[in-house]
């Protein structure tokens, strides 16, 4: 029987940790299927979907926590069942203030929207001298979300939050 393993990963960043995590996940007979890594703050950060065969999971594991200088941590996850789901994509710009992930968010909750993937960051804006804030997110709803109905609770918070908010098809 497959197991689908969830991991969450930390490290200070170096060069040939990724090459390390996959010869690990390989030699146990791990497949790497999806994952997202990034480098923040001086570490190297990632989650990480596997699939290994149940009699070779707790071997996968005990490997992937003797990699050296690299928090990891594990969960048992399932595959998921298609389900009928429309999808959107969201951007938001906007001066960097505190709040702005909070109050779009409890927006899209509000409206019974699930966040498949969130990107955020900060950059310098050259004309005011201050960050700009953008964040971009995969949102997911079911058929009978009203995309109006999503887009007014959004325009709602944009002026308040002094920041652009797309929802894009």
């Amino acid at each position: 029987m497959e197991t689908v393993l969830v991991l969450t990963i930390s490290g200070k960043d170096r060069a040939g940790l990724v090459e390390q995590l996959a010869e690990v996940v390989a030699t146990h007979g791990g497949n790497w299927e999806h994952c997202r890594m990034a480098h923040l703050a001086g570490r190297f950060v990632g989650l990480l979907e596997v699939s290994v065969s149940g009699d070779a999971q707790q071997e996968l594991e005990a490997a992937l926590r003797t990699i050296s200088d690299l928090d990891v941590m594990i969960a048992v996850g399932e595959r998921e069942a298609p389900q009928s789901i429309r999808l959107f994509d969201l951007e938001v710009l906007g001066s960097d203030h505190p709040g702005i992930v909070r109050d779009v968010f409890k927006a899209l909750a509000a409206a019974g929207v699930n966040v498949e993937e969130l990107s955020t960051k900060t950059s310098n804006a050259a004309e005011s001298g201050g960050l700009l804030f953008e964040a971009r997110a995969r949102l997911a709803c079911g058929p009978s979300a009203r995309r109006a109905e999503i887009q007014r609770n959004l325009e709602a918070i944009a002026h308040d939050l002094m920041v652009e908010i797309r929802l894009l098809d």
